[in-house]
C-alpha cells in the first residue's frame, strides 16, 4: 500500500492570530530575521520588534573599567526619521547603565556622536519644529546625551512605558524642553511634537552624589516638573533637585490617576509642593536624602519632622503605603569618611491621625537619634496601621562622634521598651495592627542576643501580633 500522502504545513496561511500569538514569544534577533522572510511575516514581526526598546549602557563595571561602547541610539534614530510609521510601534523605552559610575565619566561626560552624514534629517526636523531649535541642533553636534534622548523622544507619540536611568540623565535641559514643549504646550508648535498622552509609567532617575562634570547649581526640576501634567499618568519614580524657588511651567497639574510616586533627592522642605497636587495618591516611597557635599539652603543636616507630616497631610485620605528610607553620605569631594551628624526636630505625631495602613519609616523618624523615654510609638503611628517595618535607617549618622551632634542610642532593650509600651494598649491605638517587623542592619555584637529575640517573641504571642527581627 502507497504511503498516503501528509500535505505540509505552511506558515503563509496561517491564520493571523495564531501568527501574532507565535511571534509573540520570540526574542528581538529572531523577530529582526522574520522581517526579512516575505512581506507577511514582516507585517507581524515588525510591530512586535520595535514594540519595546531597551537599551543599557555599561552593564556590568568596576570603578576604572573601560567604558563601553554606547548603545544604537543613533541607528535607531536614522531608522525612525525614514520611516517614521515605525515610531508609532515603540511603546515601551527603557534606557539604563552604569555608564556614569565610573573614573572614565567622572569628570568628564561621555558623548554620542551622530555621523556627519546622517545629520540633515534630524536638523531638518528640529528646525521645522521647535524655536529652541539652534540651541539643540549644536549640542547635537557635540554629542550630547541630552540633545540625544530629547530628539529620540520626539519621534514616539505612543508611548506607555518610559525609563530614563542615571547614564542617560545626568543633564536634561533639552529633555525637559521637549517634555515641556509636548505635553504643557501642545499645539504651540504645530503639533509636530507628540504629547504623551498615553504615557501611565515613568522613570526618571538621577545619581544622588554630587556629579563632578556637571555645575552642581544646576537644577533638574524645570525638566521633570512636566511628567506631572501626563493625562494617563499612573506610576512614577524621579529625582527632584531642590530649586531655590518651586515654579510649575502652567497652570497646578491634576494628575488624578497617579497612584504610586517614588521620590528621590527632594527634600521635605519642598516635598509638599509635588504632595499638594497628588491628591488620589495610594502608594509613596520616598528617600530623606543628605549629602554632605551638596549641602545648600535645602538639603541640610536637619530632619524636620514637621514639615514632613506637614507635607505628607496633603494626601493624609488618600495615603494607604508609605515608605520613607534615610540615606546619609560624606563629601566624597574632599575624601571623608564618616557619615556627618544629623539631628531630628520637631515629630511626625500629626502622622497619627493619617489613613496610613502599611508604613516603613527609620526609627529616629519616630522617637529621635537620642533616647528619650517620653517617646511613645502610640503617639505617632497611624492609627489604621496593619503592617510596620521599622529600620534603624541614618544610625551609623555622626560616626566621628561629634559633641554636638547626637549618637543614635536606641539599643535591643530600649526598643523592647518602646514596643512593650504600645502593645499594652495597641487595641486601643491601633486596633488594626498585625504585624510589626523590626529590619535592622547596624547591630552590634552585643545586641540581640537569644535571649532577646526570645523576649521579642514572647512579647508578640502575649499580645497576639506577629512580631519579627530580620537582620538585612
Amino acid at each position: 500500500m502507497e504511503p498516503r500522502h501528509q500535505p505540509t504545513f505552511g506558515w503563509n496561511s496561517c491564520p493571523a492570530e495564531i501568527l501574532y500569538l507565535v511571534f509573540k514569544l520570540l526574542y528581538p534577533a529572531d523577530l529582526q530575521q522574520l522581517c526579512l522572510v516575505n512581506k507577511t511575516f514582516k507585517t507581524f514581526a515588525e510591530p512586535l520588534l520595535y514594540s519595546t526598546i531597551h537599551f543599557t549602557w555599561q552593564e556590568y563595571h568596576q570603578y576604572y573599567s573601560k567604558l563601553d561602547p554606547p548603545p544604537p541610539i543613533t541607528q535607531l534614530l536614522r531608522t525612525l526619521l525614514s520611516r517614521p510609521q515605525l515610531a508609532a510601534y515603540i511603546t515601551s523605552l527603557h534606557l539604563d547603565g552604569k555608564a556614569y559610575a565610573i573614573y572614565e565619566t567622572r569628570f568628564k561626560l561621555p558623548r554620542i556622536y551622530i555621523p556627519n552624514a546622517e545629520l540633515d534629517r534630524p536638523i531638518a526636523f528640529i528646525r521645522r519644529t521647535v524655536p529652541y531649535s539652534d540651541e539643540w541642533i549644536q549640542k547635537l553636534r557635540d554629542g550630547s546625551i541630552d540633545a540625544l534622548i530629547a530628539l529620540l523622544l520626539s519621534q514616539l507619540p505612543s508611548l506607555r512605558y518610559l525609563y530614563l536611568g542615571r547614564a542617560f540623565t545626568r543633564q536634561s535641559t533639552l529633555i525637559g524642553m521637549v517634555l515641556r514643549s509636548g505635553i504643557c504646550e501642545y499645539g504651540t508648535y504645530n503639533n509636530k511634537l507628540p504629547d504623551f498622552r498615553y504615557l501611565r509609567e515613568v522613570s526618571f532617575l538621577c545619581r544622588k552624589q554630587r556629579d563632578e562634570a556637571c555645575d552642581w547649581k544646576t537644577k533638574n526640576t524645570a525638566d521633570v516638573l512636566p511628567l506631572f501634567y501626563l493625562p494617563s499618568l499612573q506610576c512614577m519614580s524621579v529625582s527632584i533637585r531642590n530649586p531655590e524657588v518651586w515654579t510649575w511651567p502652567t497652570d497646578l497639574p491634576v494628575p488624578s490617576k497617579l497612584t504610586f510616586l517614588n521620590l528621590t533627592s527632594i527634600r521635605e522642605g519642598q516635598l509638599g509642593e509635588i504632595l499638594a497636587v497628588t491628591q488620589n495618591l495610594k502608594t509613596l516611597r520616598w528617600e530623606w536624602y543628605y549629602d554632605a557635599g551638596v549641602a545648600d539652603e535645602f538639603v541640610t543636616k536637619t530632619i524636620a519632622l514637621d514639615q514632613i507630616a506637614s507635607a505628607i497631610s496633603h494626601v493624609r485620605d488618600s495615603l494607604t503605603d508609605l515608605t520613607i528610607t534615610g540615606n546619609c553620605q560624606p563629601s566624597a569631594a574632599v575624601g571623608d569618611q564618616f557619615q556627618p551628624g544629623l539631628q531630628a526636630v520637631g515629630s511626625l505625631d500629626a502622622m497619627a491621625s493619617f489613613n496610613i495602613r502599611r508604613l516603613q519609616i527609620p526609627l529616629a523618624f519616630l522617637v529621635g537619634f537620642a533616647q528619650d523615654t517620653t517617646k511613645r510609638l502610640q503617639d505617632v503611628i497611624p492609627r489604621n496601621i496593619e503592617f510596620l517595618t521599622i529600620t534603624d535607617d541614618l544610625a551609623m549618622q555622626n560616626m566621628d562622634y561629634l559633641e554636638d551632634w547626637p549618637l543614635f542610642e536606641w539599643k535591643d532593650d530600649a526598643i523592647l521598651e518602646l514596643l512593650q509600651s504600645w502593645l499594652k494598649e495597641w487595641t486601643i491605638c491601633t486596633p488594626n495592627l498585625r504585624r510589626i517587623t523590626l529590619s535592622l542592619c547596624w547591630i552590634d555584637m552585643d545586641e540581640w542576643s537569644p535571649k532577646k529575640r526570645a523576649q521579642l517573641r514572647d512579647l508578640g504571642a502575649e499580645s497576639g501580633i506577629l512580631l519579627e527581627l530580620i537582620d538585612t
